[in-house]
């Protein structure tokens, strides 16, 4: 007699990156046990017939609770995994936050013990922002523990560094088996463009467009190539945003660096002059949004396959926070609202026809799991990993709108969007954690349920 199973789902369309099967699922324990039609009996079933089984989530960029611009963003852990696992994103990627000469164990160890409850699971990436000697000596340490992946930044003047330290990092981390991102614009590119502004008293949000452009980009990317050409080691661009600067991580590649791309939702649906009421002030983000020509070179990429992860930086503040300088862009703190969108965003573009829907199983599940050494419990459905899962409807609707969502700002940049298709619900290890309701609305489910994520890439 077959063993029972805690859960099954039956007759569902499963999203493989390979395709679609239409077929059946169970869970025991918490875990993917069988795919494919079931003949034992389920304590509970789910009757999937006519709805998408897509893996749950991996957003890979979030920034929950962090300073900037001596703005505090709103989602900590707890409001920003609520978010997340209301929009089908079962397991999120923070950043630790190293502060100026702090230890980089340190800083790491802070943010995992300050967490609390969450309501999906997380892993976490550590921002080398100090960069000491003493630093990288633990960079071996902290991949053993399960951090396995390095953020650093050739862009804002406080916590840049330079190539000679990027090129230290990049031998240390992936001699120890990690993986290094890094935020890509060239800081002397922006300082220019500022000054130039600046100069001609233009410091309006309209004019912070022009304060970091495509070219700066560009540059910083072909600064990567080059030295993932040089010592041979892989780079991870995170929020990819220009068609130059694309062109410029094509070109590496081409020449034989390994070099991963993220690209992120605003960047594929919002432009520029996107703003509304709510004024530019709400839709400052670095990289800044770029114009249509940007938008769809990127959309035709990531159709393309030569995007590898979507994933958000999701990293929200108020429309007051927003607002709050007097309209000087240098002071705005940049950060959109983005966690709980990801997946409904990503699911319109592949029923619109844009994206395969396994490629988006890829982009928002398998590949971020693989690349940041969560392929052993999360990223598809597939026998032995997480039973993290959520049921989208094909035929359905949903309409974007902030008073809906689940994040501790007060607006979307998405706002009165209309999209295809339509989340019902989502399954983490096997639970249900969230649900929509009889008014369209996702809601969570039980008590959070999320757990820290150690990582091992190696």
């Amino acid at each position: 007699m077959s063993e029972r199973y805690d859960l099954a789902i039956c007759g569902g369309e499963v999203v493989t990156p390979e395709g679609i099967l239409r077929t059946d699922v169970g869970i025991r324990k918490g875990r993917f046990a069988h795919v494919g039609p079931l003949e034992g009996p389920a304590d509970d079933t789910v009757d999937a017939r006519g709805l998408h089984v897509l893996p749950g989530a991996v957003d890979a960029h979030v920034h929950l609770g962090v300073v900037n611009t001596g703005a505090r963003s709103k989602d900590d852990h707890g409001t920003g995994t609520l978010a997340a696992i209301c929009g089908g994103v079962t397991t999120v990627g923070d950043f630790s936050v190293q502060d100026p000469e702090e230890d980089l164990k340190t800083s790491v160890e802070r943010r995992i013990t300050g967490a609390g409850h969450t309501a999906c699971d997380w892993f976490l990436h550590a921002n080398l922002t100090s960069p000491s000697p003493e630093a990288l000596d633990q960079i071996p340490g902290l991949v053993e523990t399960g951090i396995a992946s390095f953020k650093l930044f050739l862009a804002y003047p406080e916590i840049r560094v330079d190539a000679d330290t990027l090129e230290a990092v990049l031998h240390r981390v992936d001699d120890a088996g990690g993986l290094v991102m890094v935020h890509a614009e060239d800081q002397g590119l922006i300082d220019r463009a500022v000054a130039e502004l600046v100069a001609r008293g233009r410091t309006t949000p309209r004019h912070f467009f022009d304060s970091r452009p495509p070219r700066a980009e560009a540059t910083a990317i072909r600064t990567l190539g080059n030295l993932a050409l040089a010592t041979g080691h892989p780079i991870y661009v995170v929020h990819l945003s220009s068609a130059a600067g694309l062109d410029a991580a094509l070109d590496a590649r081409r020449a034989g660096a390994n070099m991963y791309l993220e690209t992120c939702p605003q960047y594929l649906f919002l432009t520029r002059g996107h703003g509304d009421s709510r004024g530019l002030e709400s839709l400052v983000c670095a990289p800044p949004l770029r114009d249509d020509l940007n938008r769809e070179s990127l959309a035709v990429a990531l159709a393309r396959g030569d995007l590898d992860v979507l994933a958000t930086d999701h990293c929200p503040y108020t429309l007051a926070q927003k607002q709050a300088h007097g309209g000087d862009f240098r002071r705005i703190p940049g950060g959109l609202p983005g966690v709980e969108t990801l997946l409904p965003l990503g699911y319109h573009l592949a029923l619109n026809g844009t994206l395969d829907p396994g490629r988006l199983a890829g982009l928002t599940a398998h590949n971020p799991a693989r690349l940041f050494g969560l392929a052993h419990r999360k990223g598809a459905i597939r026998v032995g990993l997480d039973g993290d899962f959520v049921l989208l409807d094909p035929n359905g609707s949903t309409r974007i709108t902030a008073a809906n969502l689940h994040s501790d700002t007060d607006y979307s940049p998405y706002e009165g969007l209309d999209l295809k298709g339509a989340l019902r619900s989502v399954y983490l290890k096997g639970r249900l954690t969230a649900s929509r309701n009889p008014e369209g609305v996702m809601e969570p489910v039980g008590e959070p349920r999320g757990e820290f994520l150690p990582c091992d890439r190696r």
